[in-house]
């Protein structure tokens, strides 16, 4: 990962469009990324052996400008016997995430997955010897979550991607090497990951940024994933456009133009990969609001956790998922399966999504004044909180919006810290004055 990913940055603030892939409609597009929409929430994992000195993350071997042969030693070091994937994946379903997006390889080129085409991997090089990836895939299909596979196209150790870096040397020259033949072994490695995991939910490429679409082949190569498997989802870090934008540590300030579907992904702390001395953690209900803000937007939310050494997730991480869950648990209605809010703008400090025939405001603090809404056309049937099922009150009056109506709404017997979730329902999909472009 780097610190901003400059194109999807351009795209969140140009509003680029990108079109799906080639002869698909838009009907298509919609069924193949269905589930993906619907889930909203997933779970981010860098696992690799950066993890050992726990020290920058997984940029260790470039922040430290180590040589190649000295990083590998970490390899030896790495022996995660915590590892236990039926926790993994259960921590992650707890908190209300829908599916895992895990570190196949990084930048550091070490495969954290049994591949035929390298030693460099955990099941050759490290003492464990077994291939968590398959023990995920297990537990993904177990527990209901979909499984999808980070793969950086950046490769610091194989001896055929080039660039070298700058401080290498005479260490590793790059005379002979050949970025075609780095392409194929990149290509024969997400073979072995699309066919011997199951069905993948998306492939996240990333560290494409050094090339071109062409130099990297990136058609040829989006081509063979998707002649595995034609279902999958594919981001736009190959220098293509694909399925969706990947904003970086970010929240667009609106839905990208066009409809075009996006995914914020951010950590928890500063950090993607384990930094013991991280402690510069986001509290829980930033989290779950910055969630709420993503999805009134009809954006996707994956959150970072960098497990140790020893295979675990950290204790600071654990705590703040389990405080998203309960939230989650009670309030998931507002999250999944919901489309960006329609209005404009909220007199109030929260957030909104839709559903059908019923508006879910998320209110992060209750005015003061009372919690009103401007801009309806379609008259409440009826408000309630969405935890609790308390009833409230709905008075209506004339708004300045013409045809409009102010909706004030009784305040619940208790409040939600994080946010308390009022679900209007009304006879049919609201209609409101000025109402955001659905894209």
């Amino acid at each position: 990962m780097r610190v901003l990913w400059l194109v999807s940055v351009a795209l969140v603030v140009c509003g680029s469009v990108f079109a799906q892939p080639a002869k698909e409609s838009k009907e298509q597009l919609d069924a193949r990324t269905k589930w993906w929409r619907e889930a909203r929430f997933g779970m981010f994992i860098h696992w690799g052996i950066y993890a050992v000195p726990a020290d920058t993350g997984e940029w260790y071997l470039s922040n430290k400008e180590m040589q190649v042969s000295d990083y590998e030693k970490f390899a030896a070091r790495f022996n995660p016997v915590k590892f236990d994937a039926r926790q993994w994946v259960k921590t992650a379903k707890a908190a209300g995430m829908k599916y895992i997006v895990i570190t196949s390889k990084h930048h550091d080129g070490f495969c954290m997955f049994d591949s035929k085409l390298t030693d460099y991997c955990i099941t050759k090089a490290t003492p464990f010897k077994r291939d968590p990836m398959k023990e995920l895939a297990a537990e993904c299909r177990k527990q209901g979550l979909r499984l999808c596979f980070y793969h950086s196209i950046m490769d610091w150790h194989h001896p055929d991607y080039v660039p070298r870096r700058p401080w290498e040397g005479a260490n590793r020259p790059a005379e002979g090497a050949d970025l075609n033949r780095y392409i194929d072994y990149m290509k024969g490695q997400l073979r072995e990951l699309l066919t011997d995991y199951g069905p993948i939910g998306v492939i996240w490429f990333d560290g494409g940024w050094e090339h071109s679409a062409a130099e990297l082949r990136s058609e040829e190569v989006v081509s063979m994933i998707r002649s595995l498997q034609p279902s999958i989802i594919i981001d736009d870090r190959s220098n293509l456009p694909e399925d969706f934008s990947t904003p970086e540590q970010s929240i667009p300030e609106g839905a990208l133009a066009g409809g075009r579907l996006w995914e914020t992904c951010m950590t928890m702390n500063d950090h993607w990969g384990y930094e013991k001395n991280d402690n510069n953690w986001k509290s829980a209900q930033d989290l779950v609001r910055m969630l709420c803000d993503i999805a009134s937007k009809g954006g996707n939310y994956l959150l970072n956790v960098g497990p140790t050494a020893e295979g675990e997730f950290p204790p600071a991480a654990v705590e703040r998922l389990q405080q998203i869950g309960p939230w989650m648990k009670a309030n998931g209605k507002s999250i999944y399966g919901t489309t960006m809010s329609p209005l404009k703008s909220l007199p109030f400090d929260g957030r909104c999504t839709a559903k059908g025939n019923r508006l879910y405001l998320q209110v992060f603090n209750w005015p003061e004044d009372g919690l009103r809404l401007t801009g309806l056309q379609t008259p409440v049937h009826s408000a309630r909180v969405l935890a609790t099922g308390e009833k409230l009150k709905v008075s209506s009056g004339p708004a300045a919006e013409a045809g409009s109506s102010a909706v004030a709404i009784s305040k619940p017997k208790k409040l939600d810290p994080i946010a308390t979730v009022i679900e209007l329902r009304f006879s049919e999909p609201p209609q409101v004055a000025n109402a955001v472009p659905a894209g």
